[in-house]
C-alpha cells in the first residue's frame, strides 16, 4: 500500500476549497454558469455553457495558425505538467483531461481577447451580447477550484498573431489579463496595466517563480509596489477599533488615487487607507484570495489574509464602518452598514493567520503604541464617555460651567465675608 503512494507535486497550485472555509459560504466558491478545469466539469447546471465553448474554440482556431490536431498535441505534451497543478488526482482518460483543458482554455482566451478589443465580437456571442452574462464568467474565473494553470493559457494564447507592437506571447497575455481585470479590482485609473505588468514581472522574478493562475494574478495586482517587510506580530495585541482610535487622536485619510488596495500607510498619527468599493461579489473575490493564501506554502505571501484581519479589527459596529464611509474610504453597495460589518467581521472564520509574517506589523505595534500613551488613552475616555454625542457633549459643558460657576460664587462669597 505504501508503495503505491506517488509523491506530492512541488508544482501544486490548484486547490479545493478547506471545508473549514467552505462551511460560512459554499456557494462563494461555485461557479454559477461556467466551469473551468476539472474540479466542476460536467455539474449539470453548467453543462449549458458546453456549447459555446465549442463555438469560442471554433472562433480560436480561425484565427490560428494550427490545426484542431496540432492543438491537441501541444496540449498533449503539457498533460503531466499540467496534472501536477492541482491537488487531487484527475480521474480523467488522457483524451478526456487534454479535450477539456484545450476547450476551456481556448474559451478563457476568446473572452479575454473579446474584452481586449482586438478582435471583433461576433452578434452572435453568447457571453458579450449579454452583460449579466459576461459579469457572471469573471467572476467564476476568479474562484480558485475553478482554474487553469496560467502557463497553459499562455501556451494557447502563443498559437496566435502577436497583436501589433507587441513582442512577447507571455508579456502580451500578461497585459490582456490585467486589463481584463482591472476595474474587477478596482485598481486606480491613474495606473496603466502596462505598470502593472511590469510590477508583477518584477514581483515573480524576484521570487524565481512566475504567475500561477488569475488567482494568483488578482494578488500579484493587488499587492503594493514596495510592500513593508512582514514580520512576527503579538496577536494578544488589539488594534482598537476605527471609532476608538478616531477618540484617541488618529485620524482617518484616504490614500491617494494611485496606491493598490493593500498600500495602509500610519504616519504621525494619520492612517491612510486606499479606497475600498465593495459590491455583490467582493465576499466571492475576498474569499477566493484568502483560500489560495491558506492552502498554498510561499513564503511571506498571506497579504489578503492579512489586509482582511486589520480591517476586521478596525471594523465592530456600523459606528465604525460609517467613519469609513465618511472619510471615503468605503463605498458600499450592499445595503447598509450592518451588512458591510458583517462582511469584515466573517470573512476569516476558518482561516489561520501567521504570527511570523505578518505584512501589517508596523502598522498594528504604531497604532497600540499610539493608544497606550496615557494623553491619548485619556483623550479617547474622554470623548467616549463625555462627547460620544452632541447631547451628551452639551450635556457635560453645561455640567462643566455650572462647576465654575459654582466655584466663582463660592470664591466671591468668601471674598464679601472679608
Amino acid at each position: 500500500m505504501l508503495k503505491n503512494l506517488t509523491p506530492l507535486s512541488t508544482t501544486c497550485c490548484i486547490y479545493r476549497v478547506p471545508q473549514t472555509l467552505q462551511k460560512e459560504n459554499r456557494e462563494a466558491y461555485t461557479p454559477r454558469v461556467v466551469s473551468i478545469g476539472p474540479v466542476h466539469h460536467g455539474e449539470g447546471h453548467l453543462v449549458a455553457m458546453e456549447e459555446h465553448k465549442l463555438r469560442y474554440l471554433q472562433n480560436f482556431l480561425s484565427k490560428s495558425r494550427k490545426t484542431l490536431a496540432d492543438c491537441v498535441e501541444i496540449i498533449s505534451r503539457e498533460e503531466k505538467r499540467a496534472r501536477d497543478c492541482y491537488i487531487e488526482s484527475i480521474n480523467m482518460s488522457s483524451e478526456e483531461f487534454v479535450k477539456m483543458i484545450l476547450l476551456d482554455g481556448c474559451f478563457i482566451v476568446e473572452v479575454i481577447l473579446g474584452f481586449s478589443n482586438c478582435h471583433p465580437i461576433k452578434p452572435d456571442d453568447r457571453v458579450y451580447k449579454k452583460p449579466w452574462l459576461f459579469f457572471e464568467v469573471r467572476r467564476d474565473m476568479t474562484l480558485l477550484e475553478n482554474q487553469l494553470p496560467f502557463f497553459l493559457l499562455v501556451t494557447l494564447y502563443s498559437l496566435l498573431p502577436l497583436p501589433p507592437g507587441q513582442q512577447n506571447h507571455c508579456c502580451s497575455f500578461l497585459l490582456l489579463s490585467v486589463e481584463f481585470f482591472k476595474d474587477y479590482l478596482q485598481i486606480p485609473e491613474a495606473k496603466s496595466s502596462r505598470d502593472i505588468m511590469i510590477e508583477i514581472v518584477k514581483k515573480t522574478s524576484s521570487t524565481l517563480g512566475e504567475v500561477k493562475h488569475f488567482v494568483d494574478l488578482l494578488i500579484l495586482c493587488l499587492q503594493p509596489s514596495s510592500p513593508s517587510p512582514a514580520k512576527p506580530v503579538d496577536f494578544k495585541l488589539v488594534i482598537p477599533t476605527a471609532t476608538h482610535l478616531r477618540e484617541g487622536g488618529v485620524r482617518f485619510k484616504l490614500h491617494e488615487e494611485d496606491k493598490p488596495l493593500l498600500g495602509i500607510e500610519y504616519s504621525r498619527g494619520v492612517l491612510r487607507i486606499p479606497s475600498l468599493i465593495l459590491k455583490e461579489k467582493s465576499e466571492s473575490l475576498f474569499r477566493n484570495l484568502i483560500a489560495f493564501e491558506q492552502c498554498h506554502s510561499r513564503e511571506h505571501a498571506n497579504y489578503i489574509t492579512d489586509y482582511i484581519y486589520l480591517m476586521d479589527q478596525l471594523i465592530d459596529t456600523t459606528n465604525d464602518v460609517n467613519l469609513l464611509v465618511r472619510k471615503r474610504i468605503i463605498s458600499s453597495h450592499l445595503g447598509d452598514s450592518i451588512a458591510v460589518k458583517n462582511l469584515f467581521n466573517r470573512l476569516l472564520i476558518g482561516a489561520e493567520l501567521s504570527r511570523d509574517t505578518f505584512h501589517f506589523s508596523g502598522i498594528y505595534v504604531e497604532l497600540s503604541e499610539h493608544l497606550a500613551s496615557p494623553w491619548n488613552s485619556w483623550k479617547a475616555t474622554l470623548r467616549h464617555d463625555y462627547f460620544c454625542s452632541l447631547w451628551r457633549g452639551a450635556s457635560t459643558i453645561a455640567a462643566v460651567i455650572l462647576l465654575l460657576l459654582t466655584l466663582l460664587q463660592t470664591i466671591f462669597s468668601a471674598m464679601s465675608l472679608k
